[in-house]
């Protein structure tokens, strides 16, 4: 046999067996996709029941082929207290089969597959508003890839739109979304937009954010349906919210990065939520004011106990009352010794402003206040401040800058008189301790006595204590 006959036919042999795979991982393809759905369709359901919206993936339809087949599927969103209120999004794309599609073929991807999808918006009464802010683009396509371990992602690209009316204007550029899942659902979603801006006419108020980035990962917990674990950030850019006030004067406030970063931990019935704010180089008609690092956490909250109370309050009208019920949920909440600790730091170019505070509720029971007992509410509590003297006069110079409208010189002079002033009695009755560089408070409940620097002090004085020590911090 020629070698080009034998060539012809391991090419005749291999494009059959291609052919033959297609046509049956079609089939098994078919099943997964409408799988996937009904999978999509429980995690929304999830998400969006309980805050008053039905939100759907419905007629979905495929039109078989022998590579690829024709799909179609609509998203309807709905508001249970209003039938009328029907908001549908038309879907329509191709399906390409495995275990090597064609559309991932003609740019010579080898990667076995078990589909690959492409599907666009449809133009109709509903999206006719969209596709025209789009300019032309279509609105939204989304590319869907599964392996055959029946995990993959959807990767949703949105075109860039402009929308005004007579008050707002809004731009949000380029932007992508992507949802990885595995054979349970969506577990991770991450999302970046180049810009996005919000112009209000009649304030002169714009809002512009630059190079946007978040990521969602998250493991739903079955016994607790509106709970879950898992970490979620979002971050920005440079930043800007510009205004005019009355006088005519427009302000700027520009932060140049910042970015939240979400952490929740289950602990057996326990959870633990963390959150963690940073905002670099903030400055307000270019006065800078530092950096602000802001690190907040709730542990020890009783899983149950919150999925009720998540319940009871998404089950609430706007303005009631809390029932009995409700109150009972709460006291049973606090009983479960929730711990809140809240670090925020400030850093300026002359110095550090850092607190510290850390709480864990003891009982509920508010009866013990009427009988002066305030440390029984607390299993321990802690409240201590750092600030260096300079950092306080060059934020308070900051501030005078701004109120006064005075030169930098003059607001230093009179930013260094206000807090030379403000700090005088605190620390003439101890409240404060300065070693001359640093002003410090250290405020301590150990072994049911609450220390003041160290020295025990009365239960009646905290109240005027943690209020004389916040207002020398005002200045």
């Amino acid at each position: 046999m020629k070698k080009s006959t034998l060539a012809a036919s391991v090419i005749v042999a291999l494009g059959a067996v291609w052919l033959g795979g297609a046509w049956y991982t079609g089939k098994v393809a078919e099943e997964e996709y409408v799988h996937q759905f009904e999978l999509l369709n429980q995690n929304i359901q999830q998400s969006f029941s309980v805050k008053g919206l039905s939100v759907e993936v419905s007629h979905v339809a495929i039109e078989r082929g022998l590579l690829s087949s024709k799909t179609r599927y609509d998203i309807v969103v709905k508001d249970p207290n209003k039938p009328e209120s029907v908001f549908t999004l038309p879907f329509e794309g191709t399906l390409y089969h495995g275990p090597l599609p064609l559309n991932q073929l003609s740019q010579l991807n080898l990667v076995p597959t078990m589909f690959t999808s492409v599907d666009n918006l449809v133009q109709n009464d509903n999206t006719t508003s969209w596709f025209k802010a789009a300019k032309g683009e279509n609105p939204l396509s989304i590319n869907t890839t599964m392996n055959y371990q029946r995990q993959g992602a959807a990767k949703m690209h949105f075109a860039p739109v402009d929308i005004s009316d007579e008050k707002d204007t809004w731009h949000l550029g380029k932007t992508n979304l992507t949802l990885d899942f595995t054979p349970q659902g969506i577990r991770q979603a991450d999302m970046t937009a180049d810009k996005l801006v919000y112009q209000e006419a009649e304030t002169k108020t714009q809002v512009q954010f630059n190079n946007i980035k978040a990521m969602a990962e998250y493991q739903p917990i079955k016994e607790w349906d509106l709970l879950s674990t898992g970490q979620q950030w979002i971050a920005a850019g440079e930043t800007n919210i510009e205004e005019t006030d009355e006088q005519g004067k427009t302000n700027l406030l520009t932060v140049k990065n910042w970015k939240i970063d979400l952490n929740t931990v289950r602990k057996e019935a326990f959870l633990d939520f963390a959150m963690n704010l940073k905002l670099e180089g903030t400055q307000l008609n270019q006065i800078h004011f530092g950096d602000l690092n802001l690190n907040m956490a709730f542990n020890h909250l009783d899983g149950e106990t919150l999925n009720q109370v998540l319940h009871a309050k998404f089950a609430q009208t706007e303005d009631a009352p809390l029932t009995d019920a409700e109150i009972a949920l709460l006291r049973k909440f606090f009983d479960k010794q929730p711990q809140f600790a809240f670090h925020p730091m400030l850093t300026t170019q002359a110095g550090k402003l850092a607190a510290d505070i850390d709480v864990a509720v003891a009982t509920s029971d508010l009866a013990t206040l009427s009988r002066g007992k305030i440390f029984n509410l607390f299993q321990h509590f802690i409240f201590k401040v750092n600030a260096d003297k300079a950092a306080l006069v060059e934020v308070a110079s900051a501030a005078e800058q701004i109120s006064s409208k005075v030169e930098k010189a003059q607001a230093d002079r009179t930013a260094e008189m206000k807090v030379n002033d403000g700090l005088k009695n605190p620390i003439q009755q101890g409240i404060l301790v300065d070693d001359g560089k640093q002003v410090k408070l250290d405020l301590v409940l150990e072994n049911g006595e609450l220390k003041l620097n160290g020295k025990v002090i009365p239960e009646e004085q905290v109240a005027s204590i943690l209020f004389l020590a916040a207002m020398s911090m005002g200045y």
